[in-house]
């Protein structure tokens, strides 16, 4: 059988048809192609009901893209190029249109996951790209289910912060407040539309370099991008059941929200106080739970002989209520001592 060869008749002269790439809205309800049921299990049996296929719908088979494999998508084409990134939600890889644009599809990949869990991730994400449409952050231009794996076709920027920072001759110290510019002027965004992002480090930071096409020789311009929205949240969504966090940078609160208070907005706050330590360490620190609530990431803020060392600190004080208030609070306490 044939991807595009149907697998039950509607009647008997009548086929279902399957598009060869389906683009699925993620703000309308829409039944899944193919899904699993519970088989119900005598009530005394003692063992969890497992799960069958529906002979009546097709196998779902995730498919992962391959170099030059080209993607038909409503009229469009996309050619894959070579993988250029991994992360806990997907891989990403290169690609291009039709226009010669550079572009990245970043594919979800099911660790572990039903077809279902994994389209609700990718509906979560490409919501929150829709709604989170700001030059410092990444811009989706496109979103489709292709051979049952879904697509984003996001723009494609040069690198990821991290890598500048294990290149130290690369970092000098006036490279902190650019950095810091952008991603704050990102996340004041990200907040004033009610969402936290959760997940921002040097890895989520990208590095976006536009080349003028009539001038090849002149220098690109560089601009820093959050991206990765795949755990971001309305703030008052937030809870111990949804919330998702990279152990090496847990915040305080975290950790003993009794004593520390809440996950929310503040938390991104300590995450790009982490973010610009690095730069001023110019390497990533790693800080066990123990340092993390005895406040060890400020005191090596506070340490630092930089200008913005103790502006850094106030962004790493354990308490939330004690931080630095918001994304352009951060930025005018920088901006008084560049």
């Amino acid at each position: 059988m044939t991807d595009n060869e149907p697998l039950l008749p509607k009647s008997p002269t009548e086929s279902v048809a399957l598009s060869q790439a389906t683009v699925i809205s993620p703000f309308l309800p829409q039944a899944a192609a193919g899904s699993f049921l519970l088989q119900p299990m005598p009530d005394n049996q003692g063992i969890a009901p497992q799960p069958f296929h529906n002979p009546f719908l097709p196998v779902k088979t995730f498919k992962p893209p391959f170099l030059g494999q080209t993607i038909p998508v409503e009229g469009k084409f996309y050619s894959i190029g070579g993988p250029i990134g991994d992360g806990g939600f997907g891989n990403v890889y290169a690609c291009t249109d039709e226009w010669g644009n550079a572009l990245a599809a970043k594919i979800l990949v099911p660790k572990g996951q039903t077809y279902e869990q994994v389209r609700d991730s990718w509906t979560r994400e490409l919501r929150n790209l829709l709604v989170l449409r700001h030059p410092n952050i990444t811009y989706v231009h496109d979103a489709f289910e292709w051979q049952d794996t879904f697509y984003l076709v996001i723009e494609r920027c040069s690198m990821t912060l991290d890598r500048i920072i294990t290149m130290p001759t690369l970092l000098p110290e006036w490279w902190l407040p650019h950095v810091a510019r952008d991603v704050l002027q990102g996340l004041h965004y990200i907040h004033a539309q009610g969402y936290v992002h959760k997940d921002i480090h040097p890895g989520n930071v990208f590095v976006a370099q536009s080349f003028d096409r009539m001038v090849p020789e002149k220098e690109p311009v560089w601009s820093f991008k959050i991206g990765d929205l795949g755990i971001s949240r309305l703030e008052g969504e937030i809870n111990a059941f949804n919330t998702v966090l990279a152990q090496w940078m847990m915040p305080p609160e975290a950790l003993d929200p009794g004593q520390f208070g809440l996950i929310g907005k503040k938390t991104d706050i300590y995450h790009v106080g982490l973010l610009l330590l690095a730069l001023l360490l110019k390497q990533m620190p790693t800080f066990s739970q123990e340092q993390v609530l005895q406040g060890v990431p400020r005191q090596l803020a506070e340490r630092h002989p930089s200008k913005f060392g103790p502006i850094i600190a106030k962004a790493l004080r354990r308490h939330v209520w004690d931080r630095t208030g918001t994304a352009i609070d951060f930025w005018r306490e920088l901006r008084t001592v560049m």
